[in-house]
């Protein structure tokens, strides 16, 4: 069995030229420059259950070669992909997984339905390939390959393949992230976390790019603590890398929803963590992930005014001019949020955030000045110190929680929600039917919660639409009664919902 290790950018086909005359991808040449054109054919069943799986079928052509490959995706840091792979070299025209030998594609694939006659052509490629093996700073290898070319779907159109790909042949992913980081300083550049494999199935199934929820994330109890720190950062760097695409096609309002819920995820795992990290780079990385999820806020903010605060409500009290135009003027202020959004997305700032954590990952940044013990101590320890810090900050908060006001509930809803994150990262270090109870005696007090800040936001926003007048009046009233309603009735029951957060077993003590 191979494995790669690769990281892509991708830039415009106008900034190419550019790219292939950067000092850095020719300083420390281990070979001369080769440039060849690859013609790569993808394969998958009838009913695609390969592309389901995200397992790629390919047969390549190198020449006079026909190399039959067979890839399936292991685990992703800030776009450093790493993937297992399995290549043979054979004339036929199709996979022939009955080639490959024993104990490797037949490990992650049942053969048996398999066969050559079983699989059909999806889509392909034709790049030209201009490759070239570098020395890196750390003493490691890196293949540099700048792709330029298409991704073909027939009766479907195609996709420009214009980018850089980074491939790890030896030494450490930190300095991989380093030459990244040097690239993206020249040229304008994006990460790239979908394979050509995945573009082209997207595009052969004729779907838009989907928005992603957070994994299950896995920790073990004796797992030390900054590992477990940076196993964090990865899953939500990834989540947030994996919402780019669908958040640039804005079809989906979930792209915005899931990529804030990654970045929050993110700000709150360095904040679960600082007294036990190096202070930087982690305070400066955690800095420019919140403009990033600043960035995200007014797309986010007329989303949810839109879709589940105005909209529905104004649907319920029937058809009126009025709502019409408060709707109309709610959608050209959402459609500026998105520019705002895709504009952060294609700055160099937010290129170099995310390999500046991938990097950080890699090289275990953390340790730099932090506390050396605890970071090596087991998370389980640290798990539990954390979640009773949190349910002791949550019971401070809620103190007379009828007499609190609006920022007051504000702070309570906001500390609830860092105690469900902290919950949800060390989630699989406890008993999963104990982490389950909690977070559902948390779950109505957090609803209404979440309901009085989303009226909160919705007025403010209401006061924003152009210029006062009568009709804006009337659907501004007629929004604060309607949901206002709503919220009064909800709160009768606030010291009910109280009591049961108060009552919750603390199952992460000893």
């Amino acid at each position: 069995m191979g494995s790669e290790v690769e990281l892509k950018l991708g830039v415009a086909a106008e900034d190419l030229a550019r790219l292939r005359r950067l000092p850095v991808l020719s300083r420390g040449a281990l070979a001369p420059l080769v440039t060849r054109q690859l013609r790569t054919t993808y394969f998958d069943t009838p009913d695609r259950q390969m592309a389901a799986a995200k397992v790629t079928l390919r047969v390549r052509e190198d020449g006079r070669r026909r190399i039959h490959g067979v890839k399936v995706p292991v685990k992703s840091l800030a776009g450093l992909a790493t993937r297992r792979e399995w290549e043979i070299e054979s004339r036929q025209p199709v996979p022939d997984l009955a080639a490959f030998p024993p104990g490797t594609v037949d490990i992650v694939l049942n053969l048996g339905p398999l066969g050559p006659d079983k699989l059909i052509p999806v889509f392909s490629t034709d790049f030209r390939r201009s490759l070239r093996r570098l020395a890196l700073e750390g003493g490691g290898e890196v293949e540099v390959a700048l792709d330029e070319g298409a991704i073909r779907v027939e009766d479907k159109g195609e996709l420009p393949i214009s980018e850089v790909e980074f491939e790890l042949k030896g030494g450490h992913a930190a300095d991989l992230f380093t030459l990244a980081l040097a690239v993206a300083e020249e040229v304008p550049a994006r990460i790239i976390v979908e394979s050509k494999a995945e573009r082209g199935a997207r595009l052969a199934a004729g779907k838009a790019p989907a928005p992603a929820k957070a994994s299950k994330l896995e920790l073990a109890p004796e797992l030390p603590a900054g590992e477990a720190f940076g196993r964090i950062v990865r899953d939500c760097t990834g989540q947030w890398l994996a919402n780019v695409e669908a958040v640039l096609d804005g079809g989906d309002i979930e792209g915005v929803h899931q990529m804030r819920v990654a970045l929050r995820r993110l700000r709150s795992g360095f904040k679960l963590f600082r007294t036990i990290l190096g202070p930087e780079p982690a305070t400066s990385l955690s800095n420019e992930v919140k403009w990033l999820a600043d960035a995200l806020g007014p797309a986010r903010d007329w989303d949810v005014f839109i879709h589940d605060v105005a909209g529905p409500v104004f649907k319920t009290l029937g058809s009126d001019h009025r709502f019409d135009r408060v709707l109309l003027q709610a959608e050209s202020e959402r459609q500026q949020g998105y520019a705002l959004a895709r504009r952060a997305l294609a700055e160099k700032r937010h290129t170099v955030l995310a390999l500046s954590l991938g990097r950080y990952v890699a090289a275990a940044g953390w340790q730099e000045g932090g506390d050396e013990a605890r970071l090596a101590a087991p998370v389980i320890d640290f798990a539990r110190d954390v979640l009773n810090s949190h349910f002791k900050r949550v019971r401070k908060r809620g103190r007379r929680i009828m007499q609190l006001d609006a920022e007051q509930l504000h702070a309570l809803r906001i500390e609830i929600k860092r105690l469900r994150y902290a919950l949800e990262f060390f989630g699989t270090l406890f008993d999963a039917r104990d982490v389950r109870r909690f977070l559902d005696g948390l779950a109505g007090l957090q609803d209404f919660l979440g309901e009085l800040n989303d009226m909160s936001v919705a007025q403010r926003l209401i006061g924003t639409l152009g210029k006062a007048d009568a009709g804006r009046s009337y659907a501004e009233g007629a929004l604060a009664g309607f949901y206002g309603a709503g919220l009064d009735r909800k709160r009768k029951s606030l010291r009910s919902q109280w009591a049961e957060v108060l009552v919750q077993e603390r199952f992460w003590r000893d």
